[in-house]
């Protein structure tokens, strides 16, 4: 399983999916867990207009995970993540290392 988290620090999960500086993805095969990092290059402009504001670089870049982990997700990334067919989850941990031992 494959999995992205979105994230500042490398430790913990980002409210917001948007926003976050890069995404964890993390590879799961049995006891095997594999962490490599994807830097997000999306960025908000203050007064963007709503038909043009996409997230579709965003998904790009996690386009081969088998879900993303979310605290929250907005409209407009849900709409590319459904365009995408990347399915999200809601988790209420904080850390990375437990929202991997909640997929295990």
């Amino acid at each position: 399983m494959k999995i992205a988290i979105p994230t500042n620090d490398r430790e913990t999960i980002t409210p917001r999916t948007g926003r976050c500086k890069e995404f964890a993805v993390v590879e799961i095969e049995g006891d095997e867990v594999r962490y490599s990092y994807v830097p997000n290059h999306h960025e908000h402009h203050d007064g963007e207009e709503e038909h043009e504001h996409s997230h579709m670089d965003q998904v790009e870049a996690i386009k081969d995970v088998d879900v993303l982990m979310v605290k929250n997700v907005g409209k407009h990334l849900k709409k590319d993540l459904e365009a995408m067919q990347i399915p999200f989850r809601k988790t209420h941990f904080e850390t990375i290392a437990d929202i991997v031992n909640e997929v295990k």
